[in-house]
């Protein structure tokens, strides 16, 4: 049979490269001058980092014999050898801070439609909201969904860890604006318009009830000298055996059966906290960071995004409502939470809230190591799998965390017995979340932002 003519009933959609070049075009101009304004720092940061990859900062560490202590051995030689002190790439840094800037800066823009058009009149158009405002609101949803991409485009930028560090400001726009449009921008930060937009083009939760004092500000910062100080560790570490410190093994994808014999295997489960622990070290250092960076310009003190989840957790509840990325967490919870539990039960609200943080992941997923790259193994929905999984846990702990064998349980058992079984209930489907970042090489490229050292 002949394929049918399309007809006029069906409107053409361009595709995002096609989008994405006709943007490219209008920012051509501005762009260009900007590249050529800092042409001399792009050559500056290029001479130094000559100048640091001449540098020898080897260690040698002669031969040893067999080294035994409390029941444990290590194999004669085992250390010994050439240890190098890798430096951080300042060309990938500085990439990624110039697209940070950027993205900063178109979200102030952002922030002044909000503050102008959408904000004024969220209180008599909560119930019928007019067109203008509906067509404005949809328009910004749109924009900050390509705008990453149209970024990496204009910017070059290639690195994988360096595309999520310009992309994350993207989520939290997202979300802002939703709450924007629902009415729950947080108490203070609309008060003026300078505030409005530190709040929504930050990429940090600023307290704009609380002022931070000095003996704060020190502790900032030597906390992110603290998480730093991890990161270089765990990427040392982890970074020789490819970041499956217990070998490389699959416990196959979300889509696949599940074999209860694979997602418990030890080996998996260690892989998958390796990575865990990665991904918390690492958001920990990148909240940390730029919230004490946040701290210092404006005055006012930033919610501590990272709570050591992975060690100190008391409930799936407590995992990832107080202590996991709550930066995302309260921006979900105004943007997405509030505005469904309006019309719809608790335990609706939170599937709302699980489906939207595994479908901002899959966009994360995609743009990151998708987009003009070649990334095998990527697979998009796994991302949402392993969100609705979680969904899943904290509906079963609602229904049994009143129950009186589990509160019996939690009084009887330490209180590290009970963070392992909080973890336990997610481990073994966590390469459903990691698997896109190991096979589209994520980690490898963010060893390039911290310094750590290497076996020759």
């Amino acid at each position: 049979m002949a394929a049918e003519t399309p007809t006029n009933n069906f409107i053409a959609i361009p595709d995002l490269q096609s989008v994405n070049a006709s943007i490219g075009e209008i920012l051509s101009s501005p762009l260009s001058l900007f590249q050529s304004s800092c042409g001399a720092s792009t050559s500056t940061v290029g001479q130094l980092q000559d100048k640091i990859s001449s540098l020898d900062l080897s260690l040698t560490i002669p031969e040893h014999p067999e080294l035994r202590a409390l029941g444990y051995s290590i194999g004669t030689n085992s250390f010994s050898g050439k240890y190098n002190l890798v430096l951080p790439d300042l060309q990938a840094a500085a990439e990624m801070a110039v697209g940070g800037s950027i993205s900063i800066a178109v979200g102030v823009l952002f922030a002044a439609m909000l503050y102008h058009f959408v904000l004024p009149s969220r209180e008599e158009s909560s119930t019928s909201p007019t067109k203008t405002r509906t067509l404005l609101i949809g328009s910004l949803i749109c924009v900050i969904s390509i705008m990453p991409y149209v970024l990496f485009d204009v910017v070059g930028i290639q690195n994988t860890a360096a595309r999520f560090s310009v992309m994350a400001p993207f989520i939290l726009y997202l979300f802002r604006t939703f709450e924007a449009a629902a009415g729950f921008v947080p108490k203070g930060a609309d008060e003026s318009f300078r505030r409005y937009c530190t709040y929504f083009a930050t990429p940090a939760e600023v307290l704009f009830e609380q002022r931070v004092t000095r003996k704060e500000m020190i502790q900032s910062s030597m906390d992110v000298m603290k998480c730093a100080a991890i990161m270089s560790i765990v990427c040392t570490i982890l970074s020789p055996s490819g970041y499956t410190p217990f070998g490389a093994i699959s416990a196959g994808e979300f889509y696949e059966p599940v074999t209860v014999e694979n997602y418990l295997n030890p080996r998996h489960l260690g892989n998958c906290f390796a990575i865990a622990f990665f991904f918390q070290s690492g958001l920990a250092l990148g909240t940390a960071a730029i919230g004490n960076l946040v701290q210092i310009l404006t005055g006012y003190k930033v919610l501590r995004a990272m709570k050591n989840p992975m060690l100190e957790a008391t409930s799936p509840s407590d995992f990832w409502g107080k202590r996991w990325n709550l930066l995302v967490h309260v921006v979900l919870k105004r943007g997405v939470y509030k505005p469904v539990r309006r019309y719809a039960s608790a335990l609706i609200a939170s599937l709302a809230v699980f489906v939207a943080s595994g479908l901002f992941h899959e966009w994360v997923v995609h743009a990151v190591f998708l987009y003009n790259k070649q990334s095998e193994g990527v697979v998009l929905g796994s991302n949402t799998a392993f969100f609705v999984w979680n969904f899943v846990v904290i509906a079963c702990e609602r229904m049994l965390v009143a129950t009186k064998g589990v509160q019996s349980l939690k009084k009887v058992l330490p209180r590290f017995m009970v963070t392992v079984m909080i973890i336990m209930s997610s481990l073994p489907a966590a390469h459903w979340f990691g698997g896109p970042y190991l096979n589209g090489n994520f980690f490898s490229d963010y060893e390039t932002f911290v310094p750590m050292i290497r076996k020759m």
